[in-house]
């Protein structure tokens, strides 16, 4: 690491380090506790004080600059245009101190990621199919509306019971537009932020291999290292077939119909 890098980092550390609990954001929004941070954002549990509600507040991360504030107005519009029930309603944006904010739906529930890495929970091959299958619901009712997440990562999927959440449209666009990865940006990223429907296809593989991954328990882990999923892990023909598609090891799928059709036949086998 370079000496302007170590600076850099130290100083976006620095600036973007999240406000306490107990904060009045606009005179309205009381930080309950911080959430998270994302490349361009960091999140609040609120509670608003006109309505006694909890809500989620986004913050445009003071050293993403301009850039910051650009992507949290784009990342307003897209909640309002999409109005899915999988999705947290989006109540707008505002402006304290300088600093631009998003106010959305709190959705109750746990991540993905939580679930596997907190609850220890536990993930056979037909459950991971069916929460794959109801996240495709929405990722597809995305897609009709011309529009890729470009995000779906276990931490941004929230499960109640039956009900799953889609959150975190921060790096949302429009299917087509031009892509907003850096020149220097390797293949992964590139798979992954294209505003193309395969970019959001190869996340779900990625998503599913995290479940499929949450009951494994090799005998001899260093033994095993290096070695590719499909050996280490235990699926189906079918399962395998999809993931290949989804990761494009093999021939892509070329839309979200594609996979749920083979989705609802490997559940109906």
């Amino acid at each position: 690491m370079t000496l302007l890098a170590y600076w850099k980092g130290a100083y976006e550390a620095w600036i973007d380090y999240p406000q306490r609990s107990g904060k009045l954001l606009g005179g309205r929004y009381r930080i309950e506790r911080f959430l998270g941070v994302g490349s361009f954002g960091l999140t609040y549990l609120c509670c608003d004080l006109h309505s006694n509600d909890l809500v989620v507040v986004k913050q445009a991360k003071p050293s993403k600059k301009q850039l910051g504030r650009e992507l949290l107005r784009r990342e307003s519009e897209m909640m309002e245009a999409l109005k899915l029930p999988e999705i947290p309603a989006s109540y707008g944006l505002f402006e304290a101190d300088k600093q631009l904010y998003l106010v959305s739906e709190y959705r109750q529930g746990q991540t993905v990621e939580q679930l596997i890495f907190e609850r220890r929970a536990v993930y056979a091959e037909k459950d991971a199919l069916r929460i794959i299958r109801s996240l495709m619901a929405i990722v597809s009712a995305v897609h009709e509306q011309g529009i890729v997440h470009l995000d779906i990562r276990i931490p941004n999927v929230i499960l109640r019971g039956e009900r799953i959440s889609l959150i975190d449209f921060g790096l949302a666009s429009r299917i087509g537009e031009p892509a907003r990865v850096e020149t220097e940006a390797n293949e992964e990223t590139r798979r992954r932020r294209t505003p193309e429907v395969a970019s959001d296809l190869y996340a779900v593989g990625h998503f599913f291999l995290f479940m499929l991954y949450s009951g494994y328990d090799p005998d001899d882990k260093e033994a095993l290292t290096g070695v590719s999923w499909e050996k280490e892990l235990n699926v189906s023909a079918e399962v395998k077939r999809m993931l290949r598609k989804l990761l494009q090891l093999d021939l892509p799928y070329t839309d979200a119909r594609d996979f749920i059709h083979d989705l609802d036949a490997s559940l109906q086998a």
